[in-house]
């Protein structure tokens, strides 16, 4: 447990100090610039004890962070001084430095007359500069160091006050605190703790040794003694420590003073009335006697109130004219409704003691009510509505009615007694369901308001009412049909009028109501008619033009009046005669007209011409005739009447020899067309005319059509074609209606809801219309209002609470009604069935009982039969029995007959009292409960017993005797003497006591000083003994546990205050010793002294460890290089209770040992030069450096080791400088040359890599792959044939043309540069040409010059070097054309090379495609150089034809080339995978004929 507590403590230390004043754990990554100069912390906390001696050094913290400065270079100096927070110069600071670390120490000052005193001052705030030294430059750094005062033990505790007082009732509690002494002592830690202990040896009283408070440790009693004094010390812990009993001590004195106490509660006893009459004027309702056993003022009662029960204030306590009595009285008028339930009172009883004691009790009061509530309509106006075509029966409304009392006082009867003088309601007065009793009529009456009374059955003369109005409307119902005012009516329309002219205008009426009585009208005939009605208005309007001639001359119209009735419309009819009235609308018209002939002259006068004829359509009317025109000599007379044109002169005498007459014909009114006879007067001849020739104008045909068609529409109707049946074609109301499917009987649980359907009802009636129309009622059999049938539907359903207990069957009539007339109906009967359900749960008989037993008693004694029974039927009316609450089956029930037994043993002491609740179910489960109270009586059969077998007590070692340690109590449930405990410690000598126990309270205490180095474990023995006869007792076990308490005065102390020192060579090997850094312990063999040693802090913490004896040693590799010296923290801590540990810093230089070999600066150089550069170029300089610390650095050797065999470079040996030695440096060779150089310092060596690149310089010149290029085009067939004949003619011109030129001229000829970024033409081949130069000096770029008939057709594309002939270059076999190809680098100057292609006609393939089989998938490296060999591509043909290759898509970079007919697929410049890494190239292969295309895939890498 001390190692554990060591561990943690360091480890508080390891987290709140710092890592030693060296650097931090982790190794620095490469040496660094001088930190700057500064004090680690801000603010130093160290510690001295008060009353130190001159010299006596502050210590820091254990694992503080060291106070001090880390010295910047070996040579720095530093001076502390105190520059503030020392008015009493009591302190001095000392510099001492220690490795790279100035460490500051404060200490007291010589020769000073004073002493350091905490209880004066515990703490100094010094401000201290440290002035620094760095070459020739001065450093001034602040910092600030709080001095603590440490305390000793040189003040003794002191009370105050010295005397106390304390009034204690004598019924104060065991172990109650009654008072608290307090004293103090103003050192701090152990040396101020106080221990309190009473001087005097008592039973009653203990003091906490700690907290000071006086408790009661046995029962007090005035009559044994009413006072006690008590005399209290008071020493500190390090006295008690040091000098034990001896210790100075300081003194109080404590007088307890016992006072009487209020022992027991007053007792009410009650003689009271049963029940009280609401409203009576009753005054004294009971009478309370209260008593108390107490003597004296605490048994004199104060008073009697009523603390809880009455709200309003209804009762009063008033104090009787006996001394111990009081009177309970009602002073105001009570209230049964207010009060449904009476009022439990709470009496409450208080005594005069101090303090008082109360008791309560509960006063039942009970009203009995009398009738002085009316009821109460749930409204005081009822609105309702019903269809007028509900039959009688039918429920209208439920009224809701509430009377406050109860009982027959609340029972109410429903009439009606005002509004009903037809007889046209009826109420049900138990249910106060309103029903209809006659068949109603909204026509007659469409609002009911009644007055309805509600009478409570409370007696003869206290009866009381109220009423409401009931508003019933009657919702009307399409009962009624329309009715016409007049059923005949004839009217006169003469011909001609104008279309939509009103002609008549009807009217209908509806008695109904609402859309019942809206009317429409329309026409029932059946024939068409020209007439038509407005729906709305009843207007009737012709809806043609009429002819009296050509028309029906009389109609007769059915009007159809149809109101909006739902479901059937009603409708009526009335007859229209409507006659039509000829009028003269009809000129007259010739029946021949133009009239031409020859007439002699020698005719006599009077000679009959011609009879003119002309027709009139109307009817009646009389035609005359008049010349208009032509007869101004009166030549010729016209008979109005006839017609007849006759001669009047002698026509001898007319000169003219044409004689043109205008005849008309009129009826009165019209005039008919002028006609024209025209006469030609001839001499000579007969004396008869010739026959006039006229045109005919058909009127006469037209009349006889007009005639006929007049007898058809004036012929008689038959009136069974032409009108429909009247609205009485449904006919009488002939038949009654039936059920359908009637049910035998319905059943129907008795809790089923409100709202419920039944069983849906159906009936049918064989008329139609509203004759066939149903309603449905219950006119008989439902007494309760617990049923209601829905008129239209024939739904039955639940609308009052069935209660089988109350009605088990009903018989419904049903009656089914027809909306005939007149009505007819029909009836049956309907059982229904009220099927029971577990609606009620038993009943007792008494549902609260008590009882006593022995707790002796045998099983199967009898106590009490419970019964109770239940409404219900059948199995839901069996009772059976359970019983909960007995305890572990002390008490059971019998499940038939329900007689409570004892079944198990009873035990008083474990209970006293039962609680049995008395369940009874029924069949269905729902149950009631009864509760039986059993009182168990005491038999004394127990013995004493503690809580615990065995408990546990710290106490501390150097408490005072007389500590209380302990309580234990036992209990025993016996009554009497046999309950009363004492208490003994039985295995404890007399000579020997170590502990004592009150007899009484079981209070254990100290006899003496424990010694937790003599023991640390006392098994103490309390015997608890009752009073019983004969004697029972108990024992239990008190383990005490002594503390040890910290005797652990030293701290260990290290040979070297501040710091020690050591050096180790850092090739030692791991395990190798380093310092003995021993501490010693002032304190007395053993534990305290014991110590144990850590390291917790530092930059060494991962590389040295330390042993129990002290000693460091090395854990890893040191290497100075990396790390040249290292701080720990070292801590060394004893044993002890409370451990104590010191903390030192330790130093450790590393040696220096040879061991780092030379390391470059860096670990690449990268260098850039031109190609072909002179000797003795500067390539780079490759520095090293020797990290080894020794005091000469041996010199550094340089040499190349690798990557120079052919001598290209040198490099100075002492400088590390590298040049060129003269010798060629071709970047075509090798773009680049790695060389490894060593740096040795004659034992080790380091190597860096020079990386040197070469810069291109264009001193090549693009090759092309082939000097002369034979190039084969196919041509297709059909060319070739057009091209024949050309050959034959042009082949010598051409011929000619190409040898006229000369080398000569065509060096005279510019180059064609053709850049085109989309070329176009025939594709005749690709020419590659291959630069090794870089960049802008390897681009080639191609141009080219034609000779000849291909000049300026046949061109080449300068970046693909794509040669494409113009589609006009005349190609044909045995044809050759010449190109001039040449490649420039982009350098400066740019270098060129120059090929020729001929470029010839091949012929084309047959019809056989050629087929290509794609290669596997192709890889090409970043290094691989232009013209590298990919693949080579093979197609093959079944003609046997050449076959040529092409990339038509894949490459936009040209980096790929594709032999034209050798299929060799090569790289035409390098690849970049970081541009592209695969390509798709689409090859072609054709024949001249026939092309297929293929896929190569490639990647690079």
């Amino acid at each position: 447990m001390a190692s554990a507590r060591a561990l943690l403590v360091l480890a508080a230390a390891a987290l709140c100090g710092a890592g030693g004043p060296g650097p931090p754990a982790a190794p620095p990554p490469a040496p660094a610039a001088p930190p700057a100069l500064r004090f680690p912390a801000e603010l130093y906390n160290v510690s001295i004890p008060e009353n130190s001696p001159p010299r006596t050094y502050a210590a820091q913290p254990p694992g503080a962070e060291p106070l001090g400065l880390r010295l910047p270079t070996p040579d720095a100096r530093v001076r502390f001084r105190i520059r503030h927070g020392d008015k009493d110069k009591f302190f001095k600071a000392e510099e001492r430095v220690v490795g790279d670390f100035c460490f500051l120490s404060i200490r007291t000052r010589a020769g000073h007359s004073d002493v350091l005193n905490r209880e004066r001052r515990d703490s100094y705030r010094l401000e201290v500069r440290a002035t620094v030294q760095l070459g020739g430059r001065q450093v001034e750094l602040d910092t600030t160091v709080a001095v603590e005062v440490s305390d000793e033990n040189d003040l003794s505790p002191l009370f105050y006050p010295t005397e106390y007082e304390a009034l204690v009732p004598e019924d104060a509690q065991l172990h109650s605190s009654i008072a608290r002494v307090s004293a103090e002592d103003a050192d701090l830690g152990i040396n101020g703790e106080i221990y309190y202990s009473l001087a005097e040896n008592t039973d009653r009283f203990a003091v906490h040794p700690t907290s000071g408070v006086i408790t009661v440790t046995r029962t007090l009693s005035v009559t044994e003694s009413a006072k006690h004094e008590l005399t209290v010390l008071a020493r500190d812990r390090a006295s008690l420590l040091t000098r034990g009993e001896d210790a100075p001590a300081a003194r109080a004195s404590l007088v307890v003073r016992v006072i009487q106490a209020n022992l027991h509660a007053p007792e009410l006893h009650v003689r009271r009335l049963p029940e009280v009459i609401e409203n009576s004027t009753a005054e004294i309702y009971a009478i309370v006697e209260v008593t108390d056993r107490d003597s004296g003022e605490h048994g004199r009662i104060a008073g009697l109130e009523i603390v809880d029960g009455d709200p309003d204030g209804h009762f009063r306590v008033r104090p009787s004219k006996q001394p111990t009595e009081y009177d309970i009285i009602v002073h105001a008028l009570l209230d049964r409704e207010s009060a449904p339930r009476g009022y439990n009172l709470t009496l409450r009883a208080t005594d005069a003691g101090q303090p008082p004691r109360s008791s309560y009790l509960t006063l039942p009061v009970m009203l009995t009510d009398v009738n002085d509530n009316a009821p109460v309509f749930s409204r005081e106006v009822y609105e309702a509505s019903i269809p007028e075509t509900a039959p009688p029966n039918t429920p209208v409304i439920r009224l809701k009615v509430s009377d406050r009392d109860e009982g027959a006082n609340a029972r109410v009867y429903i009439e009606i007694v005002g509004g009903n003088e037809g007889g046209e309601f009826f109420v049900n007065p138990e249910t106060g369901v309103l029903y209809t009793s006659v068949v109603l009529d909204a026509e007659e009456k469409s609002l009911y308001t009644l007055t309805v009374s509600a009478i409570d059955h409370g007696n003869a003369g206290t009866r009381k009412q109220s009423s409401a109005k009931v508003k019933i409307a009657i919702v009307d119902a399409n009962d009624n049909d329309p009715v016409f005012e007049r059923d005949n009516v004839e009217v006169t329309v003469a011909e001609n009028g104008p279309t939509g002219a009103v002609v008549a205008r009807v009217i209908a009426r509806d008695a109904d109501s609402g859309e019942n009585a809206y009317i429409s009208y329309s026409i029932a005939n059946l024939q068409p008619v020209p007439f038509d009605v407005d729906h709305f208005s009843g207007a009737v309007r012709t809806t043609r033009l009429l002819d009296y001639e050509s028309m029906r001359r009389e109609y007769i119209l059915r009007i159809r009046a149809s109101d909006w009735g739902l479901p059937f419309r009603r409708q009526a009819e009335m007859r229209l005669t409507i006659r039509l009235e000829d009028i003269n609308d009809n000129r007259p018209q010739f029946e021949r007209v133009d009239c031409v002939g020859y007439m002699p002259r020698r005719l006599s006068i009077g000679y009959e011409i011609v009879t003119l004829s002309a027709i009139d359509f109307d009817s009646g009317d009389v035609v005359s005739y008049r010349i208009i025109g032509g007869n101004e000599d009166n030549c010729f007379s016209l008979d109005s009447g006839t017609g007849v044109l006759s001669l009047s002169c002698d026509l001898t005498d007319v000169r003219s020899e044409t004689r043109v007459l205008n005849v008309t014909a009129t009826d009165g009114t019209h005039f008919a067309d002028a006609t024209s006879l025209t006469l030609h007067l001839v001499s000579g001849g007969g004396g008869e005319t010739s026959g006039l020739e006229c045109r005919d104008t058909g009127v006469a045909r037209r009349l006889t059509e007009l005639l006929a068609a007049a007898e058809r529409s004036n012929a008689p109707i038959d009136f069974a074609d032409d009108f429909p049946l009247a609205p009485s074609r449904y006919g009488e109301n002939l038949h009654s209606p039936e059920f359908i499917d009637f049910p035998v009987e319905v059943k129907v649980n008795e809790s089923v809801a409100l709202g419920t359907s039944l069983v849906r009802l159906q009936a049918k009636d064989r008329d139609l219309g509203y004759n066939g129309l149903l309603v449905y009622a219950i006119s008989g059999g439902d007494a309760d209002s617990a049923f209601r049938i829905d008129p239209d539907t024939g739904e039955l359903k639940i609308i009052g609470y069935l209660d089988r207990e109350r009605e088990s069957e009903y018989y419904l009539n049903v009656t089914v009604y027809d909306l005939g007339k007149p009505r007819r109906s029909s009836s049956r009967l309907l059982p229904v069935t009220v099927l029971d359900v577990n609606d009620n749960a038993p009943k007792f008989e008494k549902t609260l009982a008590s009882y006593r037993v022995t707790e002796n008693a045998i099983n199967g004694t009898s106590i009490f039969r419970a019964n109770a029974t239940d409404r219900d039927g059948g199995e839901f009316g069996k009772v059976t029995y359970s019983l909960s609450g007995g305890g572990d089956g002390e008490f059971c029930v019998d499940r038939e007959s329900g007689v409570v037994s004892v079944c198990a043993s009873l035990d008083r002491e474990r209970r006293a009292l039962y609680e049995l609740t008395i369940r009874a179910t029924d069949g269905g489960g729902l149950s009631a409960e009864a509760l039986v109270r059993v009182a168990v009586d005491d038999v004394n059969d127990n013995a004493p017993r503690f809580a615990l077998s065995a408990y546990n007590a710290r106490v501390r070692e150097d408490v005072p005797a007389g500590t209380l340690v302990a309580v234990l109590e036992a209990f025993d449930p016996d009554l009497g003497a046999g309950g009363v405990v004492t208490y003994t410690l039985p295995d404890q000598a007399a000579d020997d006591l170590v502990f004592t126990v009150d007899s009484t309270s079981g209070t254990l205490r100290t006899a003496r000083r424990l010694d937790f180095e003599e023991r640390q474990v006392y098994g103490v023995t309390v015997r608890a003994t009752d009073g019983g006869r004969p004697a029972l007792w108990a024992e239990a076990t008190l383990i005490v546990e002594v503390l040890d308490v910290d005797e652990n005065a030293h701290a260990p102390v290290f040979a070297d205050r501040l710091a020690l020192a050591a050096a180790v060579r850092e090739d030692a090997a791991p395990g190798a010793r380093v310092l003995a850094a021993a501490a010693a312990d002032a304190d007395a063999p053993g534990r305290d002294s014991r110590l144990a040693y850590y390291i917790v802090a530092g930059s060494g913490m991962a590389h040295f460890s330390i042993d129990d004896a002290g000693v460091i040693r090395t854990l890893t590799p040191l290497d100075r290089e990396t790390t040249p010296h290292y701080w720990l923290t070292v801590c060394a801590q004893d044993h002890g209770l409370v451990p104590r540990h010191t903390c030192v810093q330790v130093y450790i230089e590393v040696e220096d040992v040879n061991d780092m070999a030379p390391w470059p600066e860096r670990a690449a150089y990268a260098a850039a030069l031109s190609e072909h550069c002179a000797a003795g170029t500067r390539v780079a300089q490759v520095r090293a450096l020797d990290a080894d610390a020794a005091r000469a650095p041996a010199p550094l050797r340089y040499s190349i080791v690798a990557g120079n065999p052919d001598g290209l470079f040198s490099i100075d040996e002492r400088t590390g400088e590298i040049v060129t030695t003269g010798r060629a440096l071709d970047r075509e060779a090798a773009a680049a040359h790695a060389l490894e150089v060593r740096a040795w310092d004659g034992a080790l060596g380091g190597t860096a890599r020079v990386l040197v690149a070469l810069q291109d310089i264009n001193d090549h010149a693009p090759a092309f792959t082939q000097r002369f290029y034979d190039v084969r085009v196919p041509v297709p067939a059909h060319l070739q044939d057009d091209e024949a004949a050309d050959e034959a003619a042009e082949g010598e011109e051409s011929s000619s043309e190409g040898d006229a030129e000369s080398d000569d001229d065509e060096e005279r000829l510019a180059w064609d540069l053709w850049d085109d970024p989309a070329p176009s033409g025939i594709y005749i081949t690709t020419v590659t040409a291959l630069d090794s130069d870089a960049g802008a000096n390897g681009t080639v770029r191609y141009s080219g010059r034609a000779r000849g008939a291909a000049r300026g057709l046949l061109r080449v594309h300068a970046r693909s070097g794509r040669v494409y002939a113009a589609p006009r270059l005349p190609l044909a076999p045995h044809r050759t054309f010449d190109l001039a190809i040449r490649a420039c680098d982009g350098g400066v100057p740019a270098r060129c090379a120059v090929a020729r292609a001929r470029v010839r006609g091949a012929a084309a393939g047959g019809r056989g495609a050629p087929r290509l089989r794609a290669p596997p998938p192709l890889q090409a490296a970043e290094l691989d150089a232009p013209g590298f060999l990919l693949a080579l591509l093979q197609a093959t043909d079944p003609d046997g034809d050449a076959l040529y290759y092409d990339i038509v898509d894949g490459d936009p970079r040209h980096q790929f080339a594709l032999g034209r007919e050798d299929g060799s697929l090569v790289l035409a410049r390098r690849l970049l995978w970081e541009e592209q890494p695969r390509y798709a190239l689409n090859v072609s292969v054709t024949d001249g004929t026939n092309v297929v295309h293929s896929v190569v895939s490639s990647s690079s890498y």
